[in-house]
């Protein structure tokens, strides 16, 4: 399938997964917020700095369940080289909006190499990944500026990307485990 050939397939798809992140989150208790399914424009958080208005695009997900977390879900699969990429401008929003909220934002993928390929609706916890974007920060191994994404609705060419080992991502189930607080 060619990247970005269908942008309400693309959204359409998104959506899906973020919808079974939900379900997993549910079935563990968790109280959480899909942000991003059936907007038309993305989620944002404002603050004003002098007379300015300034605004970040939120990450997919919420969970409000102390400590609290922020999910950007990707439904992919490591690249041939067993890198995960994301473009280089929404890991800056996530990584700008992790260091001023000082919260949890964790780049989260389902793995769809484990689970039968791009098309199957498979969806065991054994098969999503998760990284803190302050973990991944700068530890990129590979950055191509030949990237191709939907920027506002519109297919771009010759956007930055950066890709990370797969290696810096952790099961879903194990992060969830070690972050739940027991009262």
């Amino acid at each position: 399938m060619q990247q970005c050939s269908d942008n309400g397939g693309d959204r359409e798809l998104g959506a899906y997964w973020e919808r079974q992140f939900c379900i997993l989150a549910a079935e563990r208790g968790f109280v959480f917020s899909p942000l991003q399914i059936d907007k038309v424009g993305s989620a944002l958080a404002y603050w004003k700095e002098g007379a300015d208005w300034k605004h970040f695009t939120l990450p997919d997900v919420t969970i409000w369940t102390c400590p609290g977390q922020h999910h950007e879900i990707k439904h992919k699969a490591p690249t041939k080289m067993g890198g995960v990429g994301l473009e280089a401008y929404r890991f800056h929003a996530l990584l700008n909006f992790a260091k001023v909220t000082g919260q949890a934002v964790l780049y989260t993928i389902h793995n769809h190499a484990l689970s039968g390929g791009r098309d199957s609706q498979e969806n065991l916890i054994e098969h999503w990944l998760t990284a803190d974007v302050i973990a991944l920060d700068s530890h990129w191994d590979f950055v191509s500026n030949k990237g191709i994404s939907w920027i506002n609705g519109e297919k771009t060419e010759g956007v930055v990307i950066y890709y990370w080992p797969v290696s810096l991502w952790q099961p879903l189930g194990s992060y969830w485990v070690s972050k739940r607080l027991r009262i």
